[in-house]
């Protein structure tokens, strides 16, 4: 009987975990993502083939050299699963005590990235996988006119099951954070409301080490690159020229540098609600316009620049929720 990957029975929780090797099993530690097409969690097997004397034209064995989990989760970014997400992703997590509303910072300035579990049931009730010991490689925050902040987050994992005991989803009645939602962009120190979209993307080198067994033993973040594209409607030649001239009007040595910081919130008081992501200093790579059309179209300029670490970390996220504690294990 055929499945459906929207069947209602399908879910998917994560929950940190408090070292390697240890499954975070606490269903009070677990969130539920209201996950987005795109999310998967899939088997990764490396088979070796071997031809050998005596095996003619073809192959004549195989072999599993290693096997691990791997995926991505992509979802709406709301005010209990962005933190979640950050405090695993982006790491260095602190709480500031308060709780209506509780702030939770987080920033790149360490080296140490928890471990997470995941329940995968899918497709339906059929298949439940347990994968513990994730790592994510990276995260994308995405911000586009008249749609939600959304997270996507790629991850390897070192364990891999297809049973546990089975859990009752639950889900924080909370509501996305809108690219509109009493926006705040400023950009290189001054409030911009030509900015249209944005997107910041950071991958991880991750070194996957594996040694007596046919699954990895460490999955270690030796990395990080940190790229930022920003939209804008064009308005003047202003920042054109600061990006490729260096103010001027003729190429020079120097490498602009500016800032980005893209705040979303609502609610008030007690129930406000609210994400602040901030890179501090950006080195910028180039500013792109959109090509002529002679039907006639609104000029968008691209700036594509890297987050780098300065006087301060290269990139900071707050949010404020309802969790008034930290983001432990």
């Amino acid at each position: 009987m055929p499945v459906s990957s929207a069947d209602p029975n399908a879910y998917l929780a994560i929950g940190m975990q408090a070292a390697l090797a240890t499954p975070q099993t606490a269903a009070a530690k677990l969130r539920f993502v209201k996950y987005l097409s795109g999310t998967d969690a899939q088997a990764s097997l490396e088979i070796v083939d071997l031809r050998e004397g005596g095996d003619g034209l073809d192959w004549g064995y195989s072999y599993k050299k290693s096997q691990k989990a791997a995926g991505q989760l992509v979802f709406n970014a709301r005010p209990e699963i962005a933190a979640q997400a950050l405090s695993l992703a982006l790491g260095g997590a602190t709480w500031d005590g308060a709780s209506a509303p509780a702030a939770h910072t987080f920033h790149g300035g360490h080296a140490s990235f928890p471990w997470s579990t995941m329940f995968v049931q899918h497709p339906g009730s059929t298949l439940e996988q347990l994968v513990s010991d994730v790592r994510f490689s990276g995260f994308t925050i995405e911000g586009n006119p008249g749609e939600p902040i959304k997270f996507t987050l790629p991850f390897v994992a070192i364990s891999h099951g297809a049973s546990y005991t089975d859990l009752v989803p639950t889900y924080a009645s909370e509501e996305p954070f809108l690219f509109q939602h009493n926006p705040t962009y400023v950009l290189d120190g001054g409030a911009d409301t030509a900015l249209m979209s944005f997107k910041i993307e950071a991958g991880y080198g991750l070194e996957e080490l594996q040694a007596q067994r046919v699954t990895l033993d460490e999955i270690v973040v030796q990395n990080r690159d940190i790229n930022v594209e920003i939209t804008r409607r064009y308005e003047d030649a202003t920042k054109w020229k600061a990006i490729n001239m260096g103010g001027g009007v003729q190429a020079t040595t120097s490498v602009a540098t500016g800032a980005l910081r893209a705040d979303q919130l609502y609610g008030a008081a007690g129930t406000l609600r609210s994400l602040s992501i901030e890179a501090r200093l950006l080195s910028y790579r180039g500013l792109q316009l959109a090509e002529l059309d002679p039907d006639g179209k609104t000029v968008i300029e691209t700036l594509s620049a890297k987050a780098l670490k300065g006087a301060t970390h290269a990139l900071f996220a707050v949010v404020k929720n309802a969790h008034a504690s930290a983001y432990l294990s």
